[in-house]
């Protein structure tokens, strides 16, 4: 029997990237950013140190920062575009309407647990600006620390919100 050459169907087109506002992408380029620097300090100190016995002066400030600013800043675009770690047991079972409630509530849910995870970091945020307190290596002070997380923080509660208003219109952008 010949073998059959004709060519191959062509590939499925990609799903429409899901809307996003200017605030998650800003996001997501300052925790690319921050990701980046985070990965070229490690990789730097790494090889100065094998190299040279020479550590970069802060590194540990730089890396623990950055990972402050990768985690506030990367989460509002995950969340706008449904990135989230999803495990689908029922959705076969229930149907789509009970399917899109439950990405509903989910919303709603995740939308008033980061508002109280923003309300649990009023209190050790006052205490860092009242008392003080600096960084171990840089001596960069903890307030500075605290709004880059409510700074963050504010884009992952946009990026709920949006979430909100997407299920409520019906357009909470299925895969």
């Amino acid at each position: 029997m010949p073998a059959d050459h004709s060519p191959a169907p062509p590939p499925k087109p990609l799903p429409a990237p899901q809307p996003r506002s200017v605030i998650t992408t800003y996001s997501l380029w300052i925790a690319s950013a921050a990701l980046t620097v985070m990965m070229l300090t490690v990789v730097g100190d790494v090889i100065l140190r094998a190299a040279f016995n020479t550590p970069v002066q802060g590194a540990y400030d730089v890396v623990s920062i950055t990972l402050l600013i990768m985690v506030a800043f990367g989460i509002g675009p995950v969340i706008v575009r449904r990135g989230e770690i999803l495990i689908d047991l029922i959705d076969g079972i229930i149907g789509a309407k009970a399917v899109r409630i439950l990405g509903a509530i989910g919303s709603l849910l995740s939308f008033a647990v980061i508002t109280f995870i923003g309300w649990s970091m009023i209190s050790p945020a006052q205490d860092a600006w009242q008392w003080g307190g600096y960084s171990l290596e840089l001596g960069v002070p903890q307030w500075i620390l605290w709004a880059l997380a409510f700074a963050g923080l504010a884009g992952v509660l946009w990026a709920a919100v949006l979430q909100v208003i997407g299920f409520a219109r019906g357009q909470e952008g299925q895969r």
